[in-house]
């Protein structure tokens, strides 16, 4: 290959590095600690349902972040009953906060929420 040939290439090659970088890289629980911090309450809605809200923080991650959240029922002893998937509404920003609320399938006396997964959406300051 040519040298005019390679230098062509080389913009399309980088482009493709850069955009497919953020999406590559997923959040798992293992490396969520890092990113992000959470705060969680329980409490009853205007319907009498337990729900569990607080905000997720977004302390050092890469960009926007969309984050789906584990909540585990407890029982009197700590040790979970029942476990669901719940999705936070918003985009996690950068050097932010987002707000959830989730309504929770199986009723305890107390909950656990923990960062599931999520996906980088868009690089900081993009």
């Amino acid at each position: 290959m040519s040298r005019r040939a390679l230098l062509a290439l080389l913009p399309a090659l980088l482009l493709l590095r850069w955009a497919g970088g953020a999406h590559a890289q997923s959040i798992t629980p293992s490396n969520a600690g890092q990113y992000f911090r959470l705060e969680s309450h329980s409490e009853k809605n205007k319907k009498g349902q337990d729900i569990v809200w607080g905000y997720i923080y977004n302390d050092r991650g890469k960009g926007y972040a969309r984050i789906r959240l584990q909540i585990d029922t407890l029982d009197a002893a700590g040790q979970p009953i029942a476990s669901q998937i719940g999705y936070v509404d918003d985009e996690v920003p950068l050097f932010n906060r987002a707000y959830y609320d989730i309504r929770v399938n199986k009723p305890g006396p107390s909950y656990r929420v923990t960062i599931h997964s999520g996906d980088w959406t868009r690089l900081g300051g993009l």
